[in-house]
């Protein structure tokens, strides 16, 4: 009993999320000494399975200076590769979104032009037609409401949704960060990931800044920040709407504003898992000078921000909408508060931690049933979760090197049916409700190799 007591000390624990680290593809510029770093290191700090990081290499170099890619490139050199690799890894039905790293094309030059972000939302299909992408008439499959236009919806994660949409699904990303003229180091890019990850479960107590001006930019937007301020009181998140930027600041949650020039950004102190952004037409575009970017905002401590890639025009339905703050509080990831917020996401650039989750529910989730971390017999393994928070579960799921195979509270591990050698065994733990949040667990067990009489070494 000592030698299995000990054991559980050893395993890896995940905190609860939303969208999970075996539910993205984490892609990889192999031709970037600093994309394979800062991919490198995301995978740690999320524990994102070797299975789902995707190198590929990109003929055009770091895209630093020269930002964008034909569309005839992208499904060559990018969307063709990933999706084969994918496929070859058995990882493909288990896939909810794209995270790239540094060192990827903002901007594809479809007709019309679109973002990184947009065309693989698109799955690489045919946009619809420039008149309606110009004017924001496009509209998510992925989008929660908040607006004008009619009901608002509930947040929920991306399998939720996906569980809806069936083979309509979309496919969300973004990017971990920019690193060309007019970005960020990549040690900011990492400072900022760290962020991401440590503002996991923290129920944050900061504010939430919504900034009205004049201009069209704060004009066009600001009818949303009353009702989103109700909704985050009902949440227990304070939210203000102010006149004027909220400079010297230290309790800055989130912030989100009008304006193309934006002084006393680094005068704030952003909390771990902020989101910050100022909708304007070249936040996301990097190849001019003018107006601030969204680069600036991370470089002063925001975890996450967003821009678009091409002149918006004054159309909110392209940036995320003040509901971004009601899906993050009530437990979705970044990415999925994004996409939930953003009624017409083709032209917009999103970068930063997509899994931050600074509302998850805490807990940890164990598994019982081995004598060990070398497999010489079957074992049942059952997993148990432990939380302060109300809420049951809905489902476990196992994996295997990162690939799903079995659902289900317990698992036959059957030392035969596998590979000799060292294997991640993974536990996830899904919760009941629309905001489907998950727990994992992590660890390596080891199969010995035979002795060549069908039996196993010990």
């Amino acid at each position: 009993m000592k030698r299995i007591a000990l054991f559980f000390l050893l395993l890896a624990t995940g905190t609860a999320s939303a969208l999970g680290p075996h539910e993205i593809a984490l892609v990889v510029n192999g031709a970037s000494p600093d994309s394979v770093r800062v991919g490198e290191a995301y995978a740690r700090l999320r524990q994102v399975p070797s299975r789902n990081v995707v190198r590929i290499r990109l003929p055009g170099g770091t895209y630093r200076e020269n930002v964008r890619m034909s569309r005839q490139d992208f499904g060559k050199t990018i969307w063709d590769p990933v999706n084969r690799l994918i496929r070859e890894r058995g990882i493909e039905p288990q896939i909810l979104a794209w995270v790239y790293s540094i060192d990827f094309p903002t901007t594809i030059n479809s007709t019309p032009r679109l973002s990184l972000q947009g065309i693989t939302f698109l799955r690489n299909a045919d946009a619809p037609d420039n008149e309606t992408i110009k004017h924001g008439r496009y509209i998510s499959t992925l989008y929660a409401g908040g607006d004008l236009l009619g009901s608002s919806y509930s947040p929920q994660t991306l399998d939720r949704q996906r569980e809806w949409l069936g083979d309509e699904m979309p496919l969300p990303s973004m990017m971990l960060g920019f690193a060309g003229k007019r970005g960020n180091t990549v040690e900011a890019i990492l400072a900022a990931l760290e962020r991401g990850v440590r503002s996991d479960g923290m129920s944050p107590r900061g504010t939430v800044y919504f900034v009205k001006s004049k201009g069209i930019r704060s004009r066009c937007r600001e009818w949303q920040f009353p009702p989103a301020q109700q909704e985050l009181k009902i949440l227990g998140v304070s939210a203000e709407v102010l006149t004027e930027f909220p400079a010297g600041r230290k309790d800055v949650l989130g912030l989100m504003m009008g304006q193309a020039v934006v002084k006393g950004i680094e005068k704030n102190h952003y909390l771990p898992g902020c989101m910050a952004e100022h909708l304007t037409s070249s936040a996301g575009n990097f190849r001019v000078k003018s107006q601030t970017k969204l680069t600036e905002w991370i470089g002063a401590g925001a975890t996450t921000s967003a821009g678009t890639v091409v002149e918006p025009y004054a159309f909110w339905t392209k940036f995320p909408s003040a509901r971004y703050f009601v899906h993050y509080a009530a437990g979705c990831t970044v990415i999925e508060s994004y996409f939930q917020s953003i009624r017409s996401p083709l032209e917009i650039l999103l970068v930063g931690d997509p899994l931050a989750c600074p509302w998850a529910p805490r807990g940890r989730v164990v598994m019982h049933g081995l004598e060990g971390s070398v497999l010489h017999r079957l074992c049942r393994i059952r997993a148990d979760v432990q939380s302060d928070t109300n809420g049951g579960i809905e489902r476990y799921t196992y994996l295997i090197d990162g690939q799903e195979v079995s659902r289900g509270r317990f698992l036959d591990l059957d030392p035969a049916k596998l590979a000799p050698g060292k294997h991640a065994l993974r536990v996830v733990a899904y919760r009941s409700g629309l905001v489907r949040n998950q727990l994992f667990a992590e660890t390596m067990i080891e199969v010995p190799a035979s002795d060549g009489r069908g039996e196993k070494n010990e």
